[in-house]
């Protein structure tokens, strides 16, 4: 059976508003048929890291934020704390960032929120039973929202061959845990020539896996919760980048399967087609777009919008290939795709709807 993909091309001759595509096309998927009146709805993105300039102009949220807050829900925007070190490794810096950035109150009128808490150590487990992992370390104020809308960014990314819904719901639901759990298959390590025997890794440490011998030694006990990354005042603890791209995909997909678990599938999603870039958003750069701006789309079905976003891109380059795999030569990036779809989180195939 094939899923309804809602497509708004960005061109247009009677220069209609872009933020009124938008909302067309949110309304089209009946949000007040998942969201029930005074419920509180997370409205996921990405806030870009300070310095990039590629990320999702902050005035799209906006008519999703009305569609939701006109069928009488209480809606909020969020992100999840980042794995590695920068802007938006801790709640205070990644609010800061934000702001920066233009996802702020005065712009958008709704709160912003970091869902996995102070640094990424508010985690809920749910159980999947998925092909690689049993059970998946999710942000806990996106587990306890009553519903969601996943507005991303479409691009490339270097592990994954392109970001869409499936990695917004995967590795930007995830708690840092489950981000170094998606990312990695080893313990974090110390970098002895800048640690400075400081003591904060040894205090954030729940499990003991952590000793100072005169420098700090991270054992066995260690269970990758990853909060010591987050508090070293000197970078000094690394993440081993060590898994591979399929096995990243494969787990990104179980990921995103576990959030539909956990939020029943009360989630809708919208794909940005501006500003498609090769790489992702966390860098604090970006390079150029390796095509034009194409437009927006929606639907219920998360594979189903990344497989039809990946289609309109190759159209746009006018390749008959993956035209991520013209950027990163070693990345199959439908593997997320069609392990999703395996998964049951959606289908591959799609009937294109074009509004006008």
């Amino acid at each position: 059976m094939q899923s309804k993909v809602y497509f708004s091309p960005l061109a247009n001759k009677k220069f209609n508003s872009p933020l009124l595509k938008i909302k067309k096309l949110l309304n089209k998927l009946e949000p007040e048929k998942y969201f029930q009146k005074k419920s509180i709805i997370a409205i996921k993105t990405h806030f870009g890291e300070l310095g990039n300039t590629a990320f999702i102009n902050p005035v799209y949220i906006r008519p999703v934020s009305e569609v939701l807050q006109q069928i009488g829900t209480n809606p909020y925007l969020t992100d999840t704390n980042t794995l590695y070190v920068g802007m938006r490794t801790n709640s205070v810096d990644h609010l800061k960032n934000a702001f920066f950035n233009g996802f702020n109150f005065s712009t958008l009128q709704i709160p912003v929120i970091i869902a996995d808490g102070l640094r990424g150590e508010n985690s809920v487990s749910v159980e999947i039973d998925g092909m690689l992992l049993k059970s998946v370390k999710l942000a806990s104020d996106i587990v306890n929202a009553d519903g969601m809308v996943v507005v991303s960014h479409f691009k490339g990314h270097e592990v994954s061959g392109f970001g869409g819904a499936i990695k917004n719901l995967s590795m930007g639901c995830a708690s840092r845990e489950g981000k170094l759990e998606m990312h990695s298959v080893s313990i974090p390590s110390v970098h002895s020539d800048r640690c400075t025997s400081c003591g904060r890794c040894l205090s954030a440490c729940a499990h003991n896996a952590i000793t100072i011998k005169p420098k700090a030694v991270i054992n066995n006990n260690c269970t990758g919760c990853a909060r010591c990354i987050a508090v070293c005042p000197e970078g000094a603890i690394g993440i081993n980048w060590d898994e591979s791209s399929e096995n990243t995909q494969l787990k990104m997909a179980e990921y995103a399967y576990g959030v539909h678990k956990a939020l029943k599938g009360k989630i809708l999603y919208l794909n940005i087609l501006t500003n498609i870039t090769p790489a992702c958003d966390c860098y604090p750069g970006n390079d150029e777009p390796i095509t034009g701006d194409i437009g927006f789309l929606s639907s219920t079905d998360p594979v189903a919008l990344d497989m039809a976003s990946f289609e309109l891109v190759k159209q746009a380059m006018k390749l008959k290939s993956d035209p991520f795999k013209e950027i990163y030569s070693y990345v199959d990036s439908l593997i997320q795709l069609k392990h999703a779809e395996k998964l049951g989180l959606g289908s591959t195939n799609y009937e294109l709807i074009t509004l006008k």
